[in-house]
């Protein structure tokens, strides 16, 4: 018995000396992070860094400390001395693209995986990836075939393989629970492979049994918290060890519509009221200090999805009171998106604070971000903040000889307005951005009027040579800014532009001006006529 004991003893103290070691080793994963940054930025294929990030936390949740310390070491030289890395060409054309990311694929799994590191991080990078051929695919007006099966679904294509995946990758240990993601992040991946993207099943990729899915969407709804609303990773116990926004927000989607109406009669979304109340009480967290690149990089994933649920899912059935709580982090999260992400002189957005280049994952997050709530579509932000006759106050009409700035005075003032536009004929309720002449600021800031924001993103979308980032494609970002219909105008700061707007009015006789706000709601509007005497 006593040789037990010691032999336990001794194993108890290995298990602590290497969990301590590779506790004490975390603070280098921001730098790590700051690496990534600026490998994107110099047109790498990074597409694989998150997931080996998380393959290393895998190795650690399962006491392989030696392999997660050698596998961080050899991570962390390779993005430092670029040996290995794969610089992105610039390609001729869009079929030359589709065979670069073609070969790719590892012939040995079938994933767009390395596969040196745990089989769990195989299904991030590859539905990433496969989105993308999908798109280039389109473009090409061709058929997507891979040159090698996704061979590596064999694992878990039976109900019972599916669960025991699911369980061992969701359930972690309390070192591993530390990171800004975790294995979780894995099981979410599988999900988003089928419920997500259709890629795989359009283009008949793995043929997944019917059981199999069956099982996996099982399994989510069975392990949604009920406390919470939320899915996350648990320990072994079965409690919730970590409020996992990010990922929560991907596997409703399996649940719900984009009206939020239930998908599977047979599988709800459970929860509702918890999950949004959840929701407010994470993101008025603090947020991460300026050096801490790990915690900005998991921020700025789960902000933007936590708010999306919100606005996308949840937002007929809260109350008054919840929808004026969200809207204060709503604004906040856009002024945060501005003043840290926005790199005013590539008129895009990078995904790290700080950075000196816009991204793909950057300016695609931060374009998806604002459309999620409602930034693009009138009708988005009338469901969400009610239609301009109800926002908009209308500060009167006037007869005048010359706009001078004092016929500013009242709309430039009024409170929580960002940006003045201007039209030549006042806008129907449903559109704002149609007509419109110019853009003015009243106050010096950071957030942009969309009449400004969106042609910079498309010049910068034109002018780039990225076509891949960790996630985000170039054709994913050029999709979502086709849809907006947006011509570019002159813009001012400051210095209204009395002259040019005195010109429009005498050649008009008429002129509209309307007061936004950050959110691109209409606060206020006032117009002006010219005077018969001056006509």
């Amino acid at each position: 018995m006593s040789r037990l004991k010691n032999i336990f003893l001794g194993v108890s103290a290995c298990v602590i000396f290497f969990g301590v070691i590779v506790y004490v080793s975390i603070p280098s994963i921001p730098g790590m992070f700051r690496l990534n940054k600026q490998l994107q930025e110099e047109g790498y294929y990074m597409a694989e860094f998150e997931f080996k990030m998380l393959g290393l936390a895998y190795y650690i949740d399962k006491g392989e400390y030696i392999k997660a310390l050698t596998c961080m070491r050899n991570l962390h030289s390779q993005l430092t001395t670029r040996e290995g890395l794969i610089k992105v060409p610039k390609f001729s054309d869009k079929k030359q693209e589709l065979e670069f990311y073609l070969n790719l694929q590892n012939p040995r799994t079938g994933a767009f995986m390395d596969d040196s590191y745990p089989y769990c991080t195989y299904t991030g990078p590859t539905g990433n990836v496969l989105m993308h051929l999908s798109a280039l695919a389109q473009e090409t007006g061709q058929r997507l075939r891979l040159y090698y099966p996704l061979k590596y679904l064999d694992e878990i294509n039976t109900p019972e393989k599916m669960n025991a995946y699911l369980d061992e990758v969701s359930t972690v240990g309390w070192i591993a629970s530390k990171f800004p993601q975790t294995t979780f992040h894995n099981a979410r991946d599988l999900l988003s492979l089928y419920h997500e993207d259709d890629t795989v099943e359009k283009y008949n990729l793995y043929n997944l049994s019917p059981e199999s899915k069956q099982a996996m969407l099982g399994w989510f709804y069975k392990n949604q918290d009920p406390e919470t609303g939320l899915w996350g990773p648990k320990s072994k116990s079965g409690t919730l060890v970590k409020m996992d926004l990010s990922n929560t927000a991907s596997i409703l989607k399996a649940f719900v519509d984009n009206d939020g109406n239930n998908i599977n009669a047979s599988y709800p979304l459970r929860y509702k009221n918890e999950l949004f109340n959840t929701i407010l009480k994470e993101l008025v967290k603090s947020i991460p200090g300026d050096n801490e690149f790990e915690e900005w990089h998991e921020w700025n994933l789960k902000t933007p999805k936590a708010l999306r649920v919100v606005t996308r899912y949840l937002w007929n059935t809260a109350s008054p009171e919840n929808k004026i709580a969200a809207e204060r982090l709503i604004k906040n999260f856009i002024r945060i998106k501005f003043e840290k992400y926005y790199i005013p002189g590539e008129g895009a957005f990078s995904f790290y604070p700080g950075s000196q280049h816009a991204t793909l994952d950057g300016t695609g997050g931060g374009l998806s971000d604002l459309r999620d709530i409602g930034t693009f579509s009138a009708e988005k932000l009338r469901n969400l903040w009610g239609g301009p006759e109800l926002t908009c106050t209308d500060l009167g009409n006037s007869d005048i000889a010359t706009l001078t700035e004092k016929e500013f005075d009242s709309i430039r003032n009024y409170k929580n307005i960002n940006s003045l536009r201007f039209y030549l004929v006042a806008p129907d309720a449903g559109n704002h951005t149609a007509n419109a002449i110019a853009v003015f600021y009243p106050k010096a800031t950071p957030e942009l009027d969309i009449m400004e924001l969106v042609p910079k993103a498309k010049n910068w979308i034109d002018a780039t040579s990225q076509s891949m980032g960790n996630w985000t494609s170039r054709e994913g970002v050029v999709s979502l800014l086709a849809d907006i219909k947006i011509t570019p105008v002159p813009v001012s700061r400051i210095e209204i532009p009395l002259e040019a707007l005195n010109e429009a009015l005498r050649k008009n006789k008429a002129l509209t001006i309307v007061g936004f706000d950050t959110l691109q709601v209409p606060r206020c509007k006032i117009s002006f006529h010219l005077s018969p005497n001056r006509e």
